[in-house]
């Protein structure tokens, strides 16, 4: 009887409309933590989906005097923050602050993607989900926010 239930529930998950009902309607953001308390304390807060404390947290630690690796993180972290309380714009404009520190900076290519996505822009969110393929493949957020656009796109 265990198999029969077994089979039946793999059955069910592989089916195609399992697959389509599984497309998710919204992309993944990316936090970043670095051993600086207030850069692991805002990737906490976008962890956990606190919005107003992720940009909270960096709008005060992007303007200190932080290493260049933690001032992307802090940059990144902001942008999910922003992209995550629907402040697109905002958030286009933190990643790209990351990304001019370093332009293969994949979790602010993957935020700013999503960031796009939530406003409507799916051709910029999909060059920029690329974008942080390309920087570091296999990142589970990124091939996350791809299978969307696939999904979306196929729709």
């Amino acid at each position: 009887m265990r198999s029969i239930l077994l089979a039946a529930t793999l059955a069910v998950a592989v089916s195609p409309m399992s697959f389509a009902q599984s497309c998710e309607a919204a992309p993944e953001l990316a936090g970043h933590r670095t051993a600086n308390g207030a850069v692991r304390a805002q990737y906490n807060a976008v962890e956990r989906g606190e919005w107003a404390d992720a940009v909270h947290i960096g709008e005060g630690v992007v303007e200190t005097g932080l290493s260049s690796r933690n001032k992307i993180a802090a940059y990144s972290n902001l942008c999910a923050g922003y992209a995550g309380s629907g402040e697109f714009e905002a958030a286009v404009s933190a990643c790209n602050s990351a990304l001019a520190l370093n332009d293969a900076a994949w979790r602010a290519l993957n935020n700013r993607g999503a960031a796009h996505w939530l406003a409507g822009n799916h051709d910029s969110a999909a060059a920029d989900f690329r974008a942080a393929e390309a920087a570091s493949p296999g990142e589970d957020e990124v091939m996350a926010n791809l299978a969307l656009v696939t999904c979306m796109t196929a729709s």
